[in-house]
């Protein structure tokens, strides 16, 4: 097994484990109440992130035009954190007294609650690899983000559709594949310049 194989194997295995150990050992103590209210803080924070991500990364490479590829994760990360601040602060506002229940529901309750914070978490981060400057390598993004994907084409289609425009996220099944030759066109950036500041124009995020 070469270098790259056991990075590799340490960033698909080891991130997710160091990250799971560090919610648990953090906000254990928050109870279950606590922590399944982050759940859904985590989780709106998330589908607001991603149905906004595209026009704050749009002005972000219009006015930085070397971020236009470093745009697309720097603008949905940002989204996501200012989202959850306010979410977390206003469920914290209007959810002042927490809510106690017997020790055994408590404790199993936390651990439902935890392992749901989790995997939102780390559902909302594979996806956002697929936007991430992580190589032309289609594997480099962990095949798992088809799950959040999949949600969401079910959370944007029907009644849940934009109201101005009804439109399914990635309806045709391209995103990963657009994604995957934006990734291509800046690695090629890279080799020639040997920079991660982009020059030049890449394949669109939708055809």
């Amino acid at each position: 097994m070469d270098v790259r194989s056991i990075l590799f194997a340490c960033f698909t295995y080891g991130v997710p484990l160091a990250v799971a150990a560090a919610i648990f050992g953090t906000r254990w103590k928050e109870g279950f109440w606590g922590n399944i209210l982050s759940v859904f803080s985590v989780f709106f924070s998330a589908l607001i992130a991603i149905a906004w991500w595209e026009p704050l990364a749009s002005i972000i490479s219009t006015n930085i035009p070397k971020m236009l590829y470093l745009s697309d994760c720097l603008a949905v990360w940002l989204i996501f954190l200012v989202a959850f601040l306010i979410i977390n602060e206003l469920t914290r506002v209007m959810s002042r007294v927490k809510v106690k229940y017997a020790v055994p529901i408590e404790n199993a309750g936390n651990v439902v609650a935890l392992a749901l914070l989790f995997l939102t978490l780390y559902g909302f981060f594979l996806f956002t690899m697929d936007l991430s400057p992580v190589g032309e390598n289609p594997d480099a993004t962990v095949a798992g983000d088809s799950v959040q994907i999949q949600m969401l084409r079910i959370l944007t289609a029907g009644n849940l559709a934009s109201f101005t425009k009804p439109t399914q996220f990635d309806e045709d099944g391209d995103f990963r594949k657009n994604h995957l030759e934006r990734r291509k066109a800046l690695m090629e950036n890279v080799k020639a310049k040997n920079s991660l500041f982009y020059e030049g124009t890449v394949p669109p995020r939708r055809k």
